[in-house]
């Protein structure tokens, strides 16, 4: 009895075995009708979240093709085509069978542009992506003051985003007035109104309390800048403002009048 069960079990083993090559081309000849029927067709492609990429070319870059089978393609390879493109940070492809194939795509935003041995623009997490071409149309203010080694290091650009963010998240004097901003190692940031050309010193931090100083000098005197230089910012306790020449000897000049 047990000679006859252990012949038993020796039989199953070998049959098994016996089946694995039929079973692993059989599997293969499946395979191969999935990926090569034209009823798993590419029949639309769909592109979600492109601004400044084309949906034409982010179809392009991904490498699919209507008419070729869905299940053909590599997603990874797609997504990495898709990444060659500056403005795309991340993407993803997903399948829906039959013949649907949609691009999602996540573009970088941009706050400013660098000036380097040209112009560059910045996004949100401070990289700098891309040179700036007329194409681009962008209206931002322009960083000065840093350089492509000490961009490498990440040197000056925590207080930097810092600001940027402050800037373009409040009311009164935000990001859409400012017209340059300077890093310097050893005196921080300065900020350029767009209008009248003024510069506010607002070191390394405390950004939100110092424009607030800002905006009160600024509603005293009506809106005005003009005849003003500049103004620091940085003492907790008062705000000195510089005045032009001409403006210092006639009091200041507030509203095109005399102060």
């Amino acid at each position: 009895a047990r000679a006859r069960r252990s012949v038993a079990r020796a039989f199953k083993v070998l049959l098994v075995v016996a089946m694995l090559p039929a079973l692993a081309y059989g599997g293969l000849r499946f395979y191969r009708v999935l990926v090569t029927t034209e009823y798993l067709a590419v029949k639309k492609i769909s592109v979600a979240g492109a601004h400044r990429v084309s949906p034409d070319e982010a179809v392009e870059l991904s490498g699919i093709t209507e008419g070729e089978n869905i299940l053909s393609f590599k997603a990874s390879e797609a997504v990495a085509g898709l990444k060659t493109n500056p403005w795309v940070t991340g993407a993803s492809i997903s399948r829906s069978l039959p013949g649907t194939v949609r691009i999602d795509i996540t573009e970088r935003e941009p706050v400013a542009l660098v000036k380097l041995d040209g112009l560059y623009v910045m996004d949100t997490t401070g990289t700098v992506f891309k040179k700036y071409a007329v194409g681009d149309d962008l209206d931002l203010p322009v960083i000065t003051g840093l350089t492509k080694e000490g961009l490498a290091k990440g040197a000056g650009q925590k207080g930097l985003l810092e600001l940027i963010s402050t800037l373009r998240d409040r009311k009164g004097f935000n990001m859409e007035r400012v017209s340059e901003i300077n890093v310097d190692d050893v005196f921080g940031l300065s900020i350029y109104t767009l209008r009248d050309g003024v510069r506010l010193e607002v070191g390394a931090d405390g950004f939100a309390e110092k424009l607030a100083s800002f905006d009160k000098v600024l509603a005293a005197r009506g809106g005005a800048l003009n005849g003003i230089v500049a103004m620091d910012l940085n003492s907790s306790r008062a705000v000195v403002v510089r005045f032009t020449p001409k403006a210092f000897k006639e009091g200041g000049v507030v509203n095109g009048q005399k102060g």
